[in-house]
């Protein structure tokens, strides 16, 4: 009878642990199934069929860069179908999307050229044009950082500190001067290298966590208000694609900065972080 009793239990126990497994497995599948489908579609110039395959790849928890890369092009390839067809343009709020997206994959791979590339086509076609220009030496700080994820900036400084504390050693150890003189002045520009690549690293990491950083979600433009009521003074209206800063939330309403520090009140409802 307890032997009985003992096995039930037991098959009731494995049962409960291969559900979530099996769950997992079936997203997956799902997940994979609606990117071949999203793929053929946009092949095809099914772009709004395209959308609705990418965005379920979202839906289940398996989106990667790729994946926001490919979303954001089937919107803004959906915008520009409609636009051609009804003289509209991006009606339906598809350059916002297509630039959030974007900015997404962005976040998932700084490196990825192409995403890069199309989100400044995107943003071509919005009135941010109180946007400040970044600076020689700032542009060149952001184009190395995110020439790399931060893992790949951390292997690096910690290759260059393994590097560095080497020369250190040999520097201590050697009785030759010139081999001594090589390893000191080689163990300072390592030295350099890995400060330099771990606060790269540090930077990216700062930048992919970031939280702070939204897109105006709308279908044509919206208001900012000066405080956190739609009877206010209207200060701006942004397009939809315009990337702010959220810096407090009150309520359905959102503190946000402009890329001149310029604040407003925007509802929550039309923007969407990144």
């Amino acid at each position: 009878m307890r032997i009985s009793i003992i096995r039930k239990l037991t098959a009731v126990a494995l049962l409960l642990m291969s559900a979530p497994i099996a769950t997992a497995a079936d997203n997956r599948t799902e997940a994979d199934s609606s990117w071949e489908k999203g793929i053929k579609a946009y092949a095809d110039r099914e772009y709004d069929q395209a959308v609705e395959e990418f965005e379920a790849v979202v839906e289940r928890g398996f989106a990667t860069a790729d994946t926001y890369y490919n979303l954001a092009n089937a919107y803004f390839k959906l915008g520009q179908t409609q636009s051609s067809a009804s003289g509209t343009g991006f009606a339906n709020g598809e350059l916002g999307r297509a630039i959030l997206n974007y900015q997404r994959a962005l976040k998932m791979d700084p490196s990825m050229e192409d995403a890069a590339y199309n989100l400044d086509l995107a943003v071509d076609y919005t009135n941010d044009t109180e946007s400040v220009p970044e600076g020689v030496i700032s542009g060149v700080w952001t184009s190395v950082r995110d020439s790399f994820t931060s893992n790949t900036w951390t292997i690096v400084s910690l290759i260059a500190l393994t590097l560095t504390l080497a020369h250190v050693l040999i520097y201590l150890l050697s009785h030759r001067v010139t081999l001594r003189k090589v390893a000191f002045f080689a163990a300072i520009l390592l030295f350099i290298a890995f400060v330099l690549t771990t606060w790269l690293a540090i930077s990216q990491r700062s930048s992919q966590e970031s939280h702070d950083r939204a897109v105006v979600i709308c279908n044509s433009t919206t208001a900012v208000h000066a405080s956190p009521d739609s009877s206010s003074k209207i200060i701006r209206e942004p397009s939809q694609g315009v990337t702010l800063t959220i810096t407090r939330a009150l309520g359905e309403w959102y503190e946000v900065m402009f890329a001149d520090g310029e604040k407003g009140w925007i509802p929550s409802s039309y923007i969407e972080r990144i």
